[in-house]
């Protein structure tokens, strides 16, 4: 009788959401996605906003990412009116080293007015040594065409692929100079169905790319120092 080993995937952590996000809203895009964690672990997470879902997805395929944590609960703050009021911070971004920055995502038409950055600083007063080590806002201008393609691109092969990623990670420690992915994969056998296994072994250390761009077939590729 022949033994079947059935793999099961783990349910994804619920998201950490405290401020509550509609599951649908008109004129907005809105909703959640899964992502592993520093540990491997499916995590979900929400998003209010098309930007704010680009910068999660930018934050958490940063080469220092340890954690984020979204809609965070109301921050009680001194507004420059004098009144007391509360701030809904979207993200809480952890480094690994440990560092917290708290962000709040918002249209740079918004961003740029007086009130909001006068807003801001009092929140930052109150937020700075309280909940986190610093504050950003993030508008669609901060967010990199480059940075945003390639942090899609980890997010879609994420899932390792422990044959082929052998095969490219050898074949990595062999490589003497720049090549394009495209040549890189059709020298060792495998085309297109490596692409995926060449941008885990940008992401993780083990090959970088010749120059800052988007990560293609054409683009080059040299060897990480030992990897």
């Amino acid at each position: 009788m022949t033994e079947t080993k059935t793999h099961l995937r783990k349910t994804p952590a619920l998201s950490r959401a405290v401020r509550t996000i509609p599951k649908s809203s008109k004129g907005h895009f809105v909703g959640e996605f899964v992502y592993d964690n520093i540990n491997g672990e499916p995590q979900r997470i929400k998003f209010g906003s098309h930007t704010e879902f680009k910068a999660s997805l930018c934050l958490i395929y940063r080469a220092d990412f340890a954690d984020i944590e979204e809609q965070l609960a109301a921050l009680p703050f001194k507004h420059p009116r004098g009144t007391a009021s509360k701030h809904f911070f979207d993200f809480r971004f952890t480094t690994k080293g440990g560092r917290t920055v708290c962000i709040s995502v918002k249209p740079e038409r918004i961003a740029k007015t007086y009130a909001y950055q006068a807003t801001i600083k009092a929140v930052k007063k109150a937020a700075v040594g309280n909940i986190c080590d610093a504050v950003a806002t993030v508008t669609e201008r901060n967010i990199s065409p480059i940075e945003l393609h390639n942090a899609e691109l980890y997010h879609a092969a994420r899932k390792p692929e422990p044959h082929i990623d052998d095969v490219v990670l050898d074949a990595l420690q062999k490589l003497e100079t720049p090549v394009s992915i495209n040549q890189f994969l059709a020298d060792i056998g495998l085309s297109g169905r490596g692409f995926f296994s060449v941008a885990r072994a940008i992401r993780f250390g083990h090959a970088r790319l010749f120059n800052p761009e988007k990560i293609r077939g054409k683009t080059l590729i040299e060897r990480a120092g030992e990897a």
